[in-house]
């Protein structure tokens, strides 16, 4: 009898840097909690994100999805910012970023993608470009841990 899939809980540190053209905006460090689902052929890491709008400085709470593969990353962000990016190493994904003003074609390069996956622990680091309307956006580095609670 197979065993169903069973949500742990975890915690979850991510940290990100973004950097346009060689400049560095200041890093982002976000502890949280989520929870993990291990499948048949990965693993899915779900939490809840809070980011401030700029132009109303509303919190707007975001669900994001992570589909965790050996060597595969798969982003889906849901809410009023919405899109999905897959990172493969040395590979192009075509996508689009969703917002309340309107859709925009979005492209994401994946320069570095590691995945050290477990069930009790795990991490992924990810270091990739982004192109906005095909104009190169910025360089992004992400690392996400996260461990059972």
């Amino acid at each position: 009898m197979k065993e169903k899939n069973r949500e742990i809980p975890v915690m979850i540190n991510l940290a990100s840097l973004i950097s346009y053209n060689g400049m560095s905006d200041d890093p982002i460090q976000v502890m949280t909690t989520g929870k993990l689902i291990p499948r048949e052929k990965d693993l899915l890491l779900q939490y809840r994100e809070n980011m401030e709008d700029t132009e109303s400085g509303e919190t707007i709470e975001e669900e994001v999805q992570l589909i965790l593969k050996k060597d595969e990353v798969t982003v889906n962000r849901m809410g009023d910012y919405a899109n999905t990016m897959m990172f493969q190493q040395g590979k192009r994904f075509e996508t689009v970023y969703r917002t309340p003003f309107g859709e925009m074609p979005m492209s994401v390069f994946a320069r570095d993608v590691k995945c050290d996956l477990k069930k009790e622990r795990g991490k992924v680091h990810l270091r990739y470009e982004i192109s906005m309307e095909g104009a190169y956006a910025s360089t992004n580095e992400l690392n996400l841990e996260y461990w059972q609670r």
